[in-house]
């Protein structure tokens, strides 16, 4: 298992002992449990993310929203080569 080390200011250290003795677990295992949490609402939140973004695909029913044509490349910006 893992092991890491963590930097905590001294008002923070008192509500996390008082947060883990509430659930009787050690400090370790509170903040594992944290870490925990907070990364499976991360990966949850990205999910749906990506649902609504793939529900969202094609919604908009306008004839004017369209992809815009390429650009010819002689078309751009000329460019100097003998610059460099």
């Amino acid at each position: 298992m893992a092991q890491i080390s963590l930097y905590i200011d001294d008002a923070m250290v008192p509500r996390l002992n008082a947060a883990a003795k509430a659930r009787n677990w050690s400090i370790s295992k509170y903040v594992a449990t944290v870490i925990s949490e907070f990364l499976s609402k991360e990966e949850a939140d990205e999910a749906k993310k990506k649902k609504l973004l793939i529900e969202l695909q094609g919604a908009i029913d306008d004839p004017t929203f369209v992809e815009p044509q390429d650009i010819p490349w002689e078309a751009e910006m000329p460019r100097r080569f003998d610059l460099i």
